[in-house]
């Protein structure tokens, strides 16, 4: 009987000492899990605040890109909307210029030094087209004074009345050489249009 007591006493020690190692094991499970847990909680976080800048950043600049491309759009139009203002002015001037210039070579066109000068011009061409056969391309109301410029030519005088020609003037061609001389007026005023678009700081910028 007294051997039981001390058989008792280690079966007790060893119980207790099992059952601590479970305990400790158990808590050393539950600290290990609510690290774990913690750590998973935040690189959870850490990952979703990263991925929430990262959205946030990408659409500031989606929407940055966004205000660019419609202030861009913006400017372009209204440049285009001003360049053509300008256009529709310089249009405007021009035609405003020629209009009143071409009323004055029309009344030039009526006066005895506008048939001098054709007369002047139709000696000029005879001497470079010498005997050659020509044709006499002039305007209706020229027509008048179309026989006295024929008379400058040597050789064969074709008269035609033509009706691209407004203003005045006469232009001389010759068949054989395939060559024309240009004396109109019409010629001389469209390229004081060409040299007034250039030179009269009217253009688009």
């Amino acid at each position: 009987m007294a051997n039981d007591k001390p058989a008792n006493k280690s079966v007790g020690d060893n119980e207790s000492k099992f059952l601590a190692a479970i305990e400790k094991y158990a808590q050393q499970q539950r600290d290990a899990l609510q690290s774990e847990t913690k750590d998973f909680e935040q690189r959870v976080m850490q990952q979703a605040e990263e991925e929430g800048l990262r959205d946030a950043y990408n659409l500031i600049h989606k929407e940055q890109d966004a205000m660019r491309a419609s202030i861009a759009a913006e400017l372009a139009k209204k440049e285009a909307q001003g360049n053509l203002e300008v256009f529709k002015k310089r249009q405007q001037i021009t035609e405003e210029v020629f209009a009143k210039a071409t009323a004055k070579l029309q009344e030039y066109t009526g006066t005895p030094e506008y048939e001098k000068k054709l007369v002047g011009y139709a000696q000029e061409c005879a001497q470079y087209f010498d005997k050659d056969d020509i044709e006499l391309c002039i305007a209706k109301k020229d027509a008048a004074i179309a026989n006295k410029l024929a008379k400058a030519f040597k050789g064969k005088c074709t008269i035609k009345e033509v009706a691209d020609i407004t203003v005045g003037g006469f232009r001389v061609y010759c068949p054989q050489k395939k060559i024309a001389v240009d004396k109109t007026l019409d010629t001389k005023l469209q390229e004081q249009r060409e040299w007034f678009y250039t030179n009269s700081d009217l253009q688009v910028r």
